[in-house]
């Protein structure tokens, strides 16, 4: 790399950090204004209160002299009723910034409890198929009545008996029409 390239790229991540570190600021100020405000809070996370009205008490809410690109990113977040998210958000930016892989949650649900050696099983199982640096929540719902339900990031394999069921039924009804 020539010396002028080195130079462009000191500058180029002196920049993309002074804008990491304006970011996580005003995140940081607007999940404590959020904590501090009771009263906001209650309306953000009424499920009565229609999404405008949630934007417009968060408007209210704001710090002064928030970047526009984060007033927007909390606006879409209290759209989509995800305000609980900011934290996450704030964390994953910076893991994101910093080039380190962010964890991918494994969430996985039984109809009874697993014993220690069968969570270890499903560990090494769920690891060898979508890698190491899974983070495990086990949990149980006896309303599956048998089988599992494991969520990991954003794919969905149910075994369960209840959705089996489900899914009998389904088919059973559309024969029947």
């Amino acid at each position: 790399m020539s010396d002028k390239s080195a130079r462009a790229n000191r500058y180029a991540q002196a920049v993309f950090q002074a804008m990491l570190e304006r970011w996580q600021a005003a995140l940081g100020q607007v999940s404590d204004a959020l904590n501090s405000n009771g009263t906001l809070a209650a309306t953000l996370k009424d499920a009565g209160q229609g999404a405008t009205d949630k934007v417009a008490a968060l408007q209210a809410a704001l710090p002064p002299g928030l970047p526009v690109e984060v007033t927007n990113l909390l606006q879409v977040l209290a759209r989509e009723g995800d305000l609980d998210l900011l934290p996450d958000v704030s964390a994953a930016l910076a893991q994101v910034a910093t080039g380190t892989a962010v964890p991918i949650k494994a969430e996985v649900t039984s109809a009874v409890e697993l014993s220690p050696e069968e969570q270890e099983k499903l560990r090494r199982s769920l690891a060898s198929q979508h890698g190491e640096g899974l983070v495990f929540q086990f949990s149980v719902d006896p309303a599956l009545m048998g089988g599992l339900r494991i969520r990991v990031g954003d794919r969905l394999i149910d075994t369960s008996v209840a959705s089996r069921l489900s899914a009998l039924r389904e088919s059973l009804t559309a024969a029947v029409r």
